[in-house]
């Protein structure tokens, strides 16, 4: 059997006003395509309105399904983000805060990737113990197959059935190794796995952690050269064009399935990892936006698509989180979600405007895997949104902002309103209390 294959971030995502009614079942279980955008700003999409940028194979399926345009990461860095995703849980619950373990004193990682690597596995080690909505839908009979970004050494270890990245960190494969060829070099590996799949006749989920817009910002002269010249520098000529380069790998998916008449039987589930904002003066580097816990850092829409299935909308008030994806998927499958999991489902709006409310954690890019009992080891900020209040609570003090007013949070308004930072710090020593530590 073909070793890319397809098992199912399987999600049933049905929208019938609102909410999938609990008396009625589906005869066939859809399949999944789970698109996963790396380092790229929230307006950065046509259909956000960027003035230039074109994506039109992601504006379609925004047009064809619910859009939450107020919809926000777990943190601003690829693996705890992407670990959010998996197990439906908040960096500190995971245990999975930045990106590396910290090195021992006077040891370099590139000097010595043996101790490295074991350290990686130490890192890894809770997520074995921790849900997964990957490994839910394996265990349902979905095939599943993992292809692009991902950090937790084997993805045959944590779901998936089949898999591009081989995850030997002592070999190099940190985050994602072949696997990173995916949507850059090759669309093979996901056409085989569907086509495995269909003759299996097994549901599919695909995990397309496509290492786009991320740097290296090189995407094809073809593209590059639509905006040279209209772009403001190069930096962000370049930029752009990687945005245009992976909206065609996610058209090529899309054009997949429907040539193989699957398009109707599948969910596509859209979102970023984390927000990106071009350095105009230096290729393949940020400004005020990775790894920070401004807006630009953490707001990302989320895309909810199945023909026929889901009404189309767009919603740009309330607010959804990543760490509703999870969740939303295994109900939508009619796989009940490990109690653990603190989201909601997607597919009720209702719901998520009652709740309103969104969290996120920002830590050091290294861990030390010696102090993740203190959850305050390696802390930049945690950050509430709540409505349209934002606190951010660093070490340092607390910013408040109104985001209706002040969208780009610039302007801190905590010295005038001292009631409502305190009761904003309130809801987050709340919520750190109701989302203990998993799995240790």
């Amino acid at each position: 059997m073909n070793c890319f294959r397809l098992s199912a971030f399987v999600a049933c995502f049905v929208l019938i006003a609102g909410v999938w009614p609990s008396h009625q079942t589906q005869a066939k279980q859809p399949n999944v395509v789970f698109l996963l955008s790396d380092d790229q700003s929230w307006t950065d999409y046509g259909f956000m309105g960027h003035p230039h940028i074109q994506t039109p194979n992601i504006d379609q399926l925004a047009k064809s399904g619910l859009v939450y345009e107020r919809g926000y990461v777990t943190a601003p860095l690829c693996r705890p983000s992407l670990a959010s995703l998996a197990t439906g849980l908040y960096p500190h619950q995971t245990g999975i805060r930045g990106n590396d373990p910290v090195m021992p004193t006077g040891q370099n990682r590139r000097k010595n990737m043996q101790l490295f690597a074991s350290l990686r596995t130490k890192m890894t080690a809770p997520l074995h113990r921790q849900p997964s909505f990957i490994r839910s839908l394996k265990d349902n009979g979905y095939a599943t197959l993992q292809t692009g970004k991902w950090w937790e050494e084997n993805p045959l270890d944590h779901g998936f059935t089949d898999a591009m990245t081989h995850g030997d960190v002592s070999r190099g494969g940190r985050h994602g190794d072949v696997g990173l060829q995916i949507g850059r070099t090759t669309m093979k590996p996901v056409y085989d796995f569907v086509d495995s799949a269909v003759a299996d006749d097994k549901p599919f989920f695909i995990w397309y952690g496509v290492f786009l817009p991320h740097a290296p910002h090189n995407a094809p002269d073809r593209l590059f050269n639509k905006y040279k010249d209209i772009a403001p520098n190069e930096p962000t000529a370049r930029y752009w064009a990687n945005v245009e380069w992976l909206d065609e790998g996610c058209g090529q998916i899309i054009q997949h399935l429907k040539d193989r008449g699957l398009y109707e039987d599948t969910i596509f589930i859209y979102t970023c990892d984390n927000g990106w904002v071009q350095d105009p003066n230096k290729m393949n580097t940020s400004i005020r936006s990775k790894r920070e816990p401004v807006e630009a850092g953490i707001r990302t829409p989320i895309i909810i698509s199945h023909a026929g299935a889901v009404t189309p909308r767009r919603d740009s008030e309330t607010l959804a989180s990543n760490i509703d994806v999870a969740p939303t998927i295994l109900k939508a499958c009619g796989i009940e979600p490990p109690k653990e999991m603190p989201g909601l489902d997607l597919r009720d709006p209702e719901t998520l405007r009652q709740r309103n409310r969104i969290f996120v954690d920002v830590y050091d890019h290294d861990s030390d895997l010696d102090q993740l009992d203190d959850l305050d080891n390696g802390l930049q900020a945690r950050v509430v949104i709540d409505g349209w209040d934002k606190l951010i609570v660093r070490p340092s003090g607390k910013e408040l902002y109104d985001l209706q007013e002040d969208p780009d949070d610039r302007s801190n308004l905590a010295a005038q309103d001292a009631d409502k930072v305190e009761r904003l710090s309130n809801i987050i020593d709340e919520w750190l209390e109701s989302t203990p530590v998993i799995g240790k």
